[in-house]
């Protein structure tokens, strides 16, 4: 890996990285270096995969339509499909909005979940790229297990947050409040 030139901080970071496990033994263990930050060129390696795709444009679009044809505000039709969506919405209107506009929610939602698919490659892929193995491609981390393919988009996650990684929760647990189990 290159070794990259050294700014003459005054005050230097608070946050020194260190290295985390991910995984589990049932898909293998791999220490990554925990920096607390993402580098620019993971963030926007992610952003420029995820560009227009993650069903927000679709859901604006219909939910203007929603807001004509029931005469509401847009922003409560875009609440109204989230609901509908999430399933938390059974009121009258809700499902008279899911019996005329089912198929445009079906394709939301079908774009939300590939959209969630394509950001946990491009999070493992820039991840690994650029704090295990440089020579590492989009194809290599499709024969990833999907539950390492979970562990390292939280971590890409936690990163993005700058959250201290708890390393008494074990894997598995944080795998199952993921998925939901």
């Amino acid at each position: 890996m290159a070794t990259m030139a050294k700014l003459p901080f005054v005050i230097a970071p608070k946050m020194k990285s260190y290295p985390v496990r991910l995984g589990n033994e049932d898909v293998g263990v791999i220490e990554i270096e925990k920096r607390g930050y993402l580098s620019v060129a993971e963030k926007s390696f992610v952003d420029s995969v995820m560009q227009g795709s993650d069903g927000v444009t679709s859901m604006v679009r219909l939910a203007s339509k929603v807001a004509r044809d029931k005469k509401i505000s847009v922003e409560k039709a875009y609440n109204l499909i989230i609901g509908i969506i999430s399933g938390s919405d059974s009121t009258a209107l809700a499902t008279s909005v899911s019996t005329t506009y089912g198929d445009e929610i079906s394709d939301i939602q079908s774009q939300m979940a590939d959209s969630m698919q394509r950001k946990s490659i491009a999070c493992a892929t820039v991840l690994i790229q650029s704090r295990i193995n440089s020579e590492w491609t989009v194809d290599d981390t499709m024969q990833l297990q999907p539950e390492l393919l979970v562990e390292f988009s939280a971590f890409y996650d936690e990163e993005e947050q700058k959250v201290e990684r708890k390393e008494s929760q074990s894997s598995e647990e944080e795998a199952a409040e993921i998925v939901g189990k």
